[in-house]
């Protein structure tokens, strides 16, 4: 199969998200559940027997949510509401979600009382990492083992639950392939479509999923490319929802290739795996003890020390700017999105201050103002131009 007609399919599934989802579950009898994202623990929901599925929303306008929620919600929170009041989540089983910031837990709690499933599961992840919180980590690790159990019918062994971490290792593994040979050969994978790859990647079953990535990347390594005269970026924001794709296209368009990034559906999906060294349910919390640095929690011990102005989401950044020999950083800020308005002062200063050029892009729901958004674009990839 050639590139285009991968890119083609992967597009077509991200168009169309749930359809995979719904023959899926025709197919196979089995349950499906929608996962609010993001760091929520899919290899659970796999173990147990069932599919988990991003909600991601959709680009449609929004026409039910803004009457039962606040219309300063953000983008993704409003757009996954106003999905399930059009019927687009009616296949599903139910619903689980980690509670990643004050925005998604009062999404889910007017959820359950709005539109209740019958498996609804809320997770609790504490926002201080450390050891102090590791056991209560723990505990809502197993109760939602217990409910998954009562659900499917079917007990998550330690056996199973260690495969199906394996399984997703092996797919975060990919793509990471995918990332080091878009980083090597700029040019050779748009940012639109890496996007919507690794958002698709959520929408199906992990087994073919690894499929279709072992399949692209024998084609990427294939293909011959020069992207040597394109200017090398790092795209960071967007902590749970996917970019608007023609936003991803216009900043390559004028030039800009963007080797690496911080997003939800991009480099931090599969930035680090689950290291299996004891009981899997540990080392899922243990995976989380040991995450990358994220806007919506923090490790006591590296925190905003005596003296410090700055956290470790914005050294981690920098670092990597510096790894990808990347000139220049975008960063795009969801409307509404307060774990990253807070951070954002922070990773404004750390930038300034290592002379990195960064340009800040504010996006909303439904296709993005382009226009608006356009000369900023086009006058910073110029500047980059005479600059380096």
């Amino acid at each position: 199969m050639k590139k285009g007609e991968m890119l083609t399919g992967f597009k077509t599934m991200f168009k169309h998200p749930y359809r995979r989802a719904a023959e899926w579950k025709r197919i196979t009898g089995k349950k499906v559940i929608g996962c609010v994202p993001m760091y929520f623990p899919d290899e659970m929901v796999h173990a147990a027997g069932a599919l988990p599925v991003a909600l991601f929303g959709s680009g449609e306008p929004i026409s039910h949510a803004d009457a039962h929620l606040m219309t300063n919600a953000c983008d993704q929170v409003r757009s996954t509401f106003d999905s399930l009041l059009k019927g687009h989540y009616d296949f599903m089983d139910g619903v689980a979600a980690l509670h990643v910031c004050d925005q998604v837990r009062f999404f889910i709690e007017v959820w359950q009382l709005d539109r209740p499933f019958p498996f609804f599961h809320q997770m609790w992840r504490p926002f201080k990492m450390d050891g102090s919180t590791r056991p209560f980590l723990l505990k809502e690790l197993e109760r939602l083992k217990s409910s998954l159990e009562k659900l499917t019918g079917n007990q998550i062994t330690p056996q199973a639950l260690r495969e199906s971490i394996e399984s997703y290792n092996e797919s975060r593994l990919l793509i990471r392939a995918m990332n080091d040979i878009r980083s090597r050969r700029p040019g050779i994978l748009g940012a639109a479509d890496t996007a919507r790859i690794i958002a698709a990647g959520m929408l199906m079953p992990i087994e073919e999923n690894i499929t279709l990535m072992k399949q692209l990347i024998s084609v990427l390594e294939r293909e011959a490319i020069d992207g040597s005269e394109r200017t090398r970026i790092v795209v960071a924001g967007h902590p749970c929802a996917v970019p608007d794709a023609d936003l991803l296209d216009m900043l390559e368009n004028y030039g800009l290739s963007v080797i690496d990034d911080d997003l939800f559906s991009g480099g931090r999906r599969c930035a680090t795996d689950v290291i299996l060294e004891n009981d899997p349910v540990e080392a899922l919390a243990d995976s989380y003890m040991n995450a990358l640095p994220c806007t919506t929690h923090h490790f006591p011990s590296a925190w905003m020390k005596s003296g410090d102005d700055h956290s470790p989401y914005s050294d981690h950044v920098i670092e990597m700017v510096r790894k990808g020999n990347a000139e220049a950083v975008v960063i795009l800020r969801m409307m509404y999105c307060d774990p990253f308005d807070l951070e954002f002062v922070f990773l404004k200063k750390r930038l300034e201050e290592e002379g990195i050029p960064f340009l800040p892009l504010v996006t909303q729901h439904g296709p993005v103002p382009l226009e608006s958004l356009r000369t900023r674009v086009q006058a910073f990839a110029e500047r980059l131009k005479t600059h380096l």
